[in-house]
């Protein structure tokens, strides 16, 4: 059997990590950057980096780059990890930016789509969140998100899964202390001290793609979330502690906000999680 082609389109703080993940399973990675010289630092870890902005424009660019493109892009499995930005107007630049992308995987010959997308599609919901409740967004990220889920599958088909992450928590990355500045900031408590934290940490959303790669999902939307879902003031409270943190104070409101039942995502993936229990794993540093 051929060595699978993995192309993780976004090699930030979870593409690049990814990424190496999947080198050390003996897959075919390519990765992209934005810039020329960060992409070609990818080689140290056994990926080979394609500088690439979005969206793309074909008109530059010579025979080569036109040759590197098409063999990137021909891939068992295209990962697009590229979040949107914060400016005016940058949702509907996102939304570009991705059909460009999905285009240019098509006339390349890519296989299947892995478009990872957001909780925060379920924004104004209550209540138990299941892959089967319906969308409900309430900004310009969260409506951009839909759009392209939707667009996506009319592109792909069965050849999409669209995986919805909630908060993300691993390595050099953890909201408690955004949470602490946004105290600090005020003085005053913050709102929503009773509604449910939804989290899911890096190693377990790498170990997810990584099963999706032998197993490809009958079920094509799949989320991810720790299935323990202590409130926001117990969790960032504990958390700041356990990083030496002001400990933040929260109104005792929000009780009926929602939280992320990820019990069949993970069932289809064949997938335990190891860091399920939020209250049980210190922060990172």
């Amino acid at each position: 059997m051929d060595q699978q082609q993995i192309t993780i389109c976004g090699c930030g703080w979870l593409g690049l990590e990814l990424a190496k993940s999947l080198v050390k399973q003996n897959y075919t990675v390519y990765g992209t950057k934005q810039s020329t010289i960060d992409a070609q630092a990818l080689a140290t870890f056994g990926i080979q980096g394609i500088p690439l902005t979005l969206p793309i424009d074909f008109e530059p660019l010579d025979t080569e780059q036109q040759r590197t493109l098409q063999r990137a892009f021909a891939a068992d499995l295209l990962v697009i990890n590229v979040p949107p930005g914060r400016y005016p107007n940058s949702a509907e630049d996102f939304k570009q930016k991705i059909q460009s992308l999905s285009h240019l995987a098509k006339q390349a010959g890519c296989k299947k789509v892995l478009f990872i997308s957001t909780t925060g599609v379920y924004a104004d919901c209550q209540g138990e969140i299941t892959e089967s409740t319906p969308t409900a967004p309430n900004n310009e990220s969260g409506h951009a998100h839909v759009w392209l889920e939707n667009w996506l599958r009319e592109e792909w088909q069965d050849n999409l899964v669209v995986l919805r992450l909630s908060g993300l928590i691993g390595p050099d990355r953890h909201p408690a202390k955004h949470i602490v500045k946004r105290y600090q900031s005020t003085g005053e408590p913050l709102e929503n001290g009773l509604t449910p934290v939804n989290l899911i940490h890096q190693h377990d959303i790498i170990t997810a793609i990584s099963h999706m790669l032998t197993q490809w999902p009958e079920q094509k939307i799949l989320h991810l979330s720790a299935h323990t879902h202590p409130t926001r003031a117990e969790y960032y409270q504990t958390m700041a502690k356990h990083l030496g943190l002001t400990i933040p104070q929260f109104v005792e409101n929000g009780e009926h906000n929602k939280w992320i039942n990820a019990q069949a995502s993970c069932q289809a993936l064949n997938l335990t999680l190891k860091y399920d229990d939020l209250m049980k794993f210190k922060p990172y540093q």
